[in-house]
């Protein structure tokens, strides 16, 4: 087999049946390998798209997202992509090829051209490497799957020179996976357990390291009778609707009582960096050792898988005494920060409409927009992996493409995106590729025609404001012309109608425009100050 062939071979035994891109020239040799194979290529209309739907699809799937293009342009158009997976912890392949190996690095002016390309893809990846002859693909491939399934979930990229890409494979050269990392230390385990078993006000912290123990994480809210808060990432990893759940702001005004905490799977950047941890025991777990030790060194340092982690650290460790005054606190920190929440509006009025219709196991896709501001705030998740944001990259144009891929992976569950008109256009000719393969998702646009968040900020500091009007098209139109469903709605209750009449249409896409106005501002909510 040729190099394309081992390529293509190698994603069949991996269980990758979707390869997002935008085709070339350049991939002629994995186009003949791919036909007949019964992978599904989606081709789009921009790279971006092409990799906000690989990591739609990872982030929502725990598969591997993969995703082709050509040098030069095709991998600086999809970096935004690459980035948003890297920040997001998710897995994604991006498949990148070169230009021939005799003129590579000359600067000679080839079509697709540009300086240390496999620099690029190393800046923005967890690990990226280059085929630089037939016999090494199988080992370039077998380290990257291995990153991919075994280490931190983060995005890799393998860059192949097109006559490497066509010649023949004669020795393929086998990879020696290394060993499996070792089981949390002993007297770690039984330190965290002892920090516990003297807690009087604990709060468990997660992330989206923490989506594989959800069973876990539960158990051990229970058995502590402590109250979960969740980073963006980890949002649904315990459903907002348990007794236990509650939001970063209410934890926040709960982090001075708070006397021990155990974050899993988390960066847990907010309390170290904005808020303060000083008093405070601090019981990491996490599989990314340097992680755990980047800000500054916990009290306890669990380095491993977070189930795995979480089930020894639960095994001897007794149920708390009852907590009554915490538990207490808990509960009026919860309603009274709630209560403030909701006079956000009209943002917090269409979460609701949303919320309810979407099925519990439907899929929210966050956008860099006033809505989505508020709804990290309030909008409730119930189940793991079903909030898939634009991570702190916050690239316009993320919801709609990462939608997309989103329901690829997930063909019979409802997926809503939402954008500013601001936003969606970064990306509107993806609907172009919805409608093409039948992809069948909802999105919502908020128009208010400006850069809202830019606006009002301006009006801070300026007498008048510059750069953030828009001239929008008639979204509803727009949506028709590409052969989509275009519809408006004015008010929450015609929102969740329109919502819930798209929902209905498993393979056609349908576009909510929504006209508003000025909304609440929600920033005091999102930078928290330093409470210790």
């Amino acid at each position: 087999m040729n190099v394309g062939e081992h390529l293509v071979a190698k994603l069949i035994e991996e269980g990758v049946n979707v390869v997002f891109t935008v085709p070339g020239e350049q991939h002629d040799a994995i186009f003949g390998a791919l036909a007949g194979t019964g992978i599904r290529v989606v081709h789009t209309r921009h790279e971006q798209a092409a990799a906000l739907m690989a990591y739609g699809y990872a982030r929502s799937s725990q598969r591997v997202g993969a995703y082709l293009v050509i040098s030069g342009p095709g991998v600086l158009n999809s970096a935004t992509g690459l980035a948003t997976a890297y920040a997001g912890d998710a897995r994604v392949l991006c498949i990148a090829t070169q230009i021939p190996t005799p003129v590579l690095g000359r600067n000679l002016g080839i079509p697709h051209e540009i300086p240390d390309q496999l620099g690029t893809l190393r800046s923005l990846t967890g690990w990226a490497a280059r085929v630089e002859e037939p016999d090494a693909i199988t080992s370039v491939l077998d380290e990257a799957f291995h990153r991919l399934n075994h280490h931190r979930p983060r995005p890799v990229a393998i860059e192949i020179p097109t006559d490497v890409l066509a010649a023949q494979v004669t020795s393929p050269r086998p990879w020696a996976a290394p060993p499996p990392p070792a089981s949390p230390d002993p007297r770690a385990v039984e330190a965290a357990r002892a920090a516990l078993a003297t807690a009087r006000a604990p709060i468990i912290f997660v992330g989206s390291g923490a989506r594989g123990a959800t069973a876990e994480i539960a158990q051990l809210a229970k058995l502590l009778k402590a109250p979960v808060t969740t980073e963006l990432g980890g949002r649904g990893v315990v459903s907002d609707e348990h007794q236990l759940s509650i939001s970063l702001p209410v934890a926040h005004r709960l982090w001075r009582q708070a006397d021990v905490v155990v974050a899993v799977g988390t960066r847990l950047l907010r309390p170290q960096v904005e808020w303060g941890t000083e008093g405070l025991q601090i019981i990491r777990v996490d599989l990314d050792e340097e992680e755990i030790h980047r800000v500054s060194s916990p009290a306890v340092p669990l380095v491993g898988d977070a189930a795995e982690v979480v089930r020894t650290l639960l095994d001897g460790l007794l149920p708390a005494q009852e907590r009554q005054e915490w538990l207490a606190a808990v509960a009026e920190a919860r309603r009274d920060v709630d209560a403030e929440i909701s006079k956000l509006t009209p943002q917090v009025d269409f979460i609701r409409a949303m919320r309810a219709a979407l099925p519990e196991d439907g899929f929210f896709v966050d956008e860099m927009t006033q809505v989505g501001y508020v709804a990290r705030l309030a909008f409730p998740v119930l189940r793991p992996s079903t909030y898939v944001l634009p991570t702190y990259v916050g690239a316009l144009g993320f919801g709609f493409a990462a939608s997309l891929g989103v329901k690829i992976a997930h063909p019979d569950r409802a997926v809503l995106s939402i954008s500013g008109d601001g936003g969606f256009l970064f990306t509107a000719a993806e609907l172009a590729t919805a409608v093409q393969h039948g992809i069948g998702v909802v999105a919502v646009i908020f128009d208010d025609g400006s850069y809202a968040n830019v606006k009002r900020a301006q009006r801070r500091f300026m007498p008048s404001t510059i750069a953030t009007e828009l001239h929008n098209p008639d979204f509803v139109k727009l949506a028709e012309a590409f052969g989509a469903v275009g519809v408006r709605a004015n008010s929450p209750e015609e929102l969740r109608t329109e919502i819930e009449k798209g929902f209905a249409r498993s393979q056609i896409p349908t576009v909510i425009e929504v006209p508003v106005g000025d909304m609440a501002n929600p920033w005091s909510w999102i930078r928290l100050p330093r409470v210790r």
